[in-house]
This record gives C-alpha cells, sequence and structure tokens, in this order.
C-alpha cells in the first residue's frame, strides 16, 4: 500500500493546478478581510507562525476600515485557525475541512508607502504562550494527598545526584502528577517523563494544551533518570527545551483534527523517526508529469565529510574514603619537655613552636620529606585511587562518606594512639582540618595528659578516617563513526561535574565492610552506567549534518511537516543519496508555506544516521 497519487489529465502542453483553498478564522469566526501569506513550521527556537494580510476589498459593503482602526478586529491574543477544504465522497458529497494552523495573534505590522496602505498580522502557535510563563519555586507534597507551593525554592530536579521526587502522585486542580519532595531522604529520583509531566501540569493551566500521557513520555525516554536540572527563572518552552536537549527529543506544536477539547498539542519526538515523504525530480529528456516531478528548485551545500566525531563524558573527580596515617609536620628541633612552653595561654612566643606536637599532616606533597623533618616519601596514593596517575600536590582532606544510622556523615574521624599504634581511641579533644594540605592541627588551650605524655614517650600516633578527591574524572566515550580508520576524529570533551559522581568507600577505610550496627549507608554513588548513556545519546542525536538543501515546490503543499524523512521514487533522480548512501537520512527541518507564490519552501538536512 503506497501514499503515492498519480494526477491523470487530458493530453495537453500546459500543466496546471487551481489555487489552493483556505478559510481564516479569528476569534471563532470567519474573517473574508483576512488572507493568508504565509505559514511556517518549524522547532526550537523558531516553532510554528503565520502571516496574514488585511484585504479591504473583501468588504462586500459599507466602508471599509483604516489602517488604524482594525486594531479591535485583530485584537492580540485573539484566536487564529486557518483550515483547508477538501471535497468528501459521495453520495452526499460535502467540503470538509481541517486546521492547518491554530495560533492567537502576536504582532500587527503597518506600511503606509507610494503603493498604498498594508497590514500584516503575525500570529504564532502556543509556543508564545510557553515562553510567558516563567518557572520558579517548588510544588511540595504534604501530608495525605495535599501540596503546598514554595515559591521561594529553586526549581532544581535531583540536585547534585540527590532525589527529591515524591514516591507517588498527587492530584492538584484536578490534574494527577509527581511532585517534590519536602523530606529528600523520603524521596525517590526524578525521571524525564515525570519532570516533563509536572512542568506542563504545574505552570499550565488546564485545558489550554493537549499533553501527551505519562506512560507515553516513559516509553519515548527511555525512563531515564534526571542528573541535576536547574530551570529556576527559565521560561517554560526554554525548561522544556533545556530538558529534551539533554535527551535528545524535540518538540513542536500541532492543531488537533478533533472538535472538542485544546485547538493545539505538543507532540515530542525524535529527529530522524517521522514518516516518509516523496521528494522526486524527472530526468532530462523526459515528459513532465506532475505526479512525477514535485521539485522546482533545489539549492544545497555540502560538507565536508566522512567524519566521526567522538563524545568524552567527564563526571565529577572521583572522591574516595580511607584512613590516613598521618606524620609529625613540625622541626624535631623546637621539642621541649616544658609544659607549658606547648600552650598558647602560657606563653607569649607560643609562635614559635605552635606546630610542634599539634601539626599531623598526610605528606601527600613530600613537604616533610628532607630535613628538618625527614618523614620519608610522599604519601602513595595508588592502593586508594587504583592507579598510579596522579599529580603529588597539596590536597586537602574532606568529609568521609560513612554516615550514622540518621545519614550524617562521621565528618573527619579522628583516632589517637598512646602506645605506637597497638590500639586506637577517637579523638574527643578540638582539633581544626587544614584546607591548604592534608592534615590537622590540634587546637585545644592545652593538650590533654594521655597525649603530652605519650608525646614525650615517642609513641604519639594519629590517623584520620576522611576522604579525599583524585586527580581522575569519572569518564566514558562514544563516538558515532569509525575510529580506527582513515575518518578524520573531532574530540568533543563534555564536562558534567554536577550531573556526574563517583563517591567510594575504600577498603584502606577502617569502616569499608562494617559490620558495626551504629553506622548506615555511606554516601557512595557510581554514574558510570547513566554517563555512557547520556554521552551515548549525544553521539546518536549529534550526528554531523552532511548537507543542507532548500527545496521549492511547483505548488503549495500543505501537509508537509517538520521531521518528515525525505525518500524519492525508483524512476527519480537521487538528489538526497536516498539510494546511494544508505548510512544517512535525510529529513525537514523547516516549512514554509507560500501563499502568494503559491509554493511551498523546505530546509532539508541530511545526517549520517
Amino acid at each position: 500500500m503506497s501514499n503515492r497519487i498519480d494526477f491523470f489529465q487530458s493530453a495537453q502542453s500546459r500543466l496546471a493546478l487551481p489555487a489552493t483553498t483556505v478559510s481564516i478564522q479569528v476569534g471563532g469566526r470567519l474573517c473574508p478581510v483576512a488572507e493568508p501569506v504565509e505559514i511556517v513550521r518549524g522547532g526550537w527556537p523558531e516553532f510554528g507562525w503565520a502571516r496574514l494580510a488585511y484585504n479591504p476589498a473583501a468588504y462586500t459593503g459599507g466602508n471599509p476600515a483604516a489602517a488604524e482602526d482594525i486594531e479591535a478586529e485583530f485584537a492580540m491574543g485573539k484566536s487564529v485557525c486557518i483550515r483547508q477544504y477538501y471535497n468528501g465522497v459521495p453520495p452526499g458529497a460535502a467540503a470538509f475541512s481541517l486546521p492547518i494552523f491554530c495560533g492567537r495573534i502576536e504582532g500587527l505590522e503597518t506600511t503606509l508607502g507610494p503603493k498604498g496602505e498594508r497590514v500584516e498580522i503575525v500570529a504564532r502557535d502556543f509556543s508564545a504562550e510557553l515562553s510567558r510563563i516563567t518557572i520558579y519555586g517548588q510544588r511540595v507534597a504534604g501530608e495525605g494527598d495535599s501540596t503546598l507551593f514554595l515559591a521561594g525554592l529553586d526549581t532544581v530536579f535531583n540536585p547534585d545526584g540527590k532525589a527529591n521526587a515524591n514516591s507517588s502522585a498527587v492530584t492538584v486542580n484536578g490534574k494527577s502528577y509527581i511532585v517534590f519532595c519536602a523530606e529528600p531522604s523520603q524521596g525517590r529520583l526524578w525521571r524525564y517523563a515525570e519532570l516533563v509531566d509536572y512542568l506542563l501540569s504545574e505552570y499550565l493551566p488546564g485545558g489550554q494544551l493537549q499533553i501527551p500521557e505519562t506512560e507515553r513520555l516513559a516509553a519515548l525516554t527511555e525512563n531515564q533518570i534526571v542528573r541535576d536540572l536547574d530551570v529556576t527563572g527559565l521560561s517554560l518552552l526554554e525548561a522544556l527545551h533545556r530538558c529534551c536537549e539533554r535527551i535528545g527529543l524535540q518538540f513542536k506544536f500541532v492543531p488537533r483534527l478533533a472538535a472538542t477539547g485544546p485547538g493545539q498539542a505538543i507532540v515530542f519526538y525524535k529527529g530522524g523517526r517521522g514518516r516518509v515523504v516523496e521528494l522526486n525530480l524527472q530526468r532530462a529528456g523526459e515528459r513532465l508529469g506532475i505526479s512525477k516531478t514535485n521539485i522546482a528548485g533545489l539549492n544545497s551545500s555540502k560538507s565536508f565529510w566522512p567524519i566521526t566525531h567522538r563524545y568524552i563524558g567527564q563526571g565529577d573527580f572521583k572522591v574516595y574514603e580511607a584512613s590516613f596515617d598521618l606524620v609529625k609536620a613540625w622541626d624535631a628541633g623546637l621539642q621541649d619537655t616544658k609544659y607549658d612552653k606547648f600552650s598558647p595561654s602560657t606563653n607569649p612566643d607560643f609562635y614559635q613552636v605552635r606546630d610542634v606536637y599539634r601539626k599531623w599532616c598526610l605528606n601527600e606533597a613530600g613537604d616533610y620529606t628532607t630535613e628538618p623533618y625527614n618523614q620519608g616519601d610522599a604519601f602513595d596514593f595508588s592502593k586508594i585511587f587504583g592507579t598510579g596517575n596522579y599529580a603529588h600536590r597539596r590536597r586537602r582532606f574532606w568529609p568521609a562518606l560513612t554516615a550514622d544510622k540518621q545519614g550524617k556523615s562521621l565528618g573527619y574521624f579522628l583516632q589517637v594512639s598512646w602506645d605506637g599504634g597497638d590500639n586506637w581511641w577517637q579523638y574527643l579533644y578540638a582539633f581544626n582540618n587544614l584546607l591548604d594540605e592534608c592534615g590537622i592541627w590540634l587546637s585545644s588551650d592545652q593538650l590533654d595528659m594521655d597525649t603530652w605524655v605519650a608525646a614525650l614517650k615517642g609513641v604519639l600516633k594519629f590517623r584520620i578516617t576522611a576522604s579525599v578527591i583524585s586527580d581522575e574524572r569519572l569518564m566514558c566515550e562514544a563516538a558515532d563513526g569509525p575510529v580506527n580508520s582513515t575518518a578524520p576524529v573531532v574530540e568533543h570533551p563534555i564536562t558534567l561535574p554536577r550531573q556526574f559522581k563517583y563517591r567510594k568507600v575504600s577498603p584502606q577505610s577502617i569502616f569499608a565492610n562494617s559490620s558495626d550496627e551504629a553506622l548506615g549507608v555511606a554516601d557512595e554513588a557510581d554514574d558510570t552506567n547513566a554517563l555512557y548513556e547520556f554521552i551515548r545519546h549525544k553521539a546518536d542525536t549529534s550526528s554531523e549534518i552532511i548537507e543542507t538543501a532548500d527545496v521549492q515546490t511547483p505548488y503549495l503543499v500543505l501537509n508537509y511537516e517538520v521531521s518528515d524523512r525525505v525518500g524519492t521514487s525508483p524512476e527519480s533522480r537521487d538528489l538526497f543519496s536516498c539510494r546511494s548512501d544508505n548510512r544517512s537520512t535525510s529529513t525537514i527541518e523547516r516549512v514554509q508555506m507560500d501563499f502568494q507564490k503559491q509554493c511551498t519552501n523546505l530546509r532539508i538536512i541530511r545526517k549520517r544516521s
């Protein structure tokens, strides 16, 4: 079965088609004084719009209104519907119509000149409405089915990879959808289908736009999980675009055929997967037939190819928890047995010996390897990081990943040994975590007696369980073509530290695989698979544009849509390489219906599939 239509006509030297017939309704009423100039269908950021001209000659009686007096008839915000007419099927044949554009008046353009007065009306589809709605705040679930809108909160979905979606849907103004959870520990991760449904349900009044069901969105988005998406302050249109851009989706607004309900619907789709339409051009020398040729003009430009694009996804730097033995970070020549000498309250020259017995460091940069410290080689992170690919430089300690039963981090878990490392106790006195290197400084006014005695005996040791940040990011890569071939490879690093994390409790931590019932679930994370899926989608949807073509049809065609795939008949010239290149796909990116020239202009792009 084919959607191809053959036109049969008597033998004649000239070909002719009647002009396309449309009607225009403004404010729900037939408007004979408006005539169509052009209709454009597109995607982000243009979307769909129409231009109409005010034609005073259409007045059959009375005086036509002047240009300055027609604003009342074409008031801003009035609905505009352009419908195409076609004949019904006999018996009882009649004229039927279907909408080809629906929108609202967004502007009036008046021109006064030597050629007279001209007024044009610009109408846009529902994208104009969404561009005027600002996103802010959060709808938070309360007790039972109650909710509360908190306008002061940022609209961030899964911030820093932490779940903040309510576990079940709630009903708000007759609509059921997922909202935010007040307590993140009781929530779950947002999915893109739920995010889109929340934005459209929360910020758009009901009954204005047909919204797809959540189940369809889930299938289209492949149930992908959101990764730290902040849309605060964006318009609803921009927020939807940012969301779809991450997962390789596009959306457009189309008129609905149903007589009841909203006049427009929002349609989400993946590029290159629309219906197939034929664009044909007969070979030179053949007799022209309107069923075999629907291309009147073509202007194309091709880019250098094939080129392979490799996308390198980089998440945040990897974080590891471990237990670190600290070394003495002071000049041994300053040691003494006078207790009061090492207290700021009893020694006015305390600054000279402030680090003695108090400063303990990891020596990660080798600062304490040589004289006067002599604390051995720089610390070796290879067992913790799982690789020797790191720089010997100063770092700092961060709170441990291990948490208590309430989910709170243990912080900087410092332990002391007063017997040379045979036994360890948690250090309960004051200390400061150094910010310019991995180390601590005992900040009590006076050292406790156990610590003082152990220091004098030379058996004092400290170790700390904390986290350190490595020099290696969470990484993965995907390519849209061959890598080890003659085709050049262009690399595209994509750094997404807030969206993809890697945190691990290493086996070198005293809390690794601990059975202590006082401990909770460690704050570990491994977004390796999620990062790969993101990069894979990026490679699939960011295929290089091989060719861009502008096509003009010999007559006005109203049924071309954005995302339609282009094919050709076997008898046609292969202008879009549909038969010679099975690895690329040509799709319609923009449609312009020109009613004055009675033709349709198409912008077609060819990408590697």
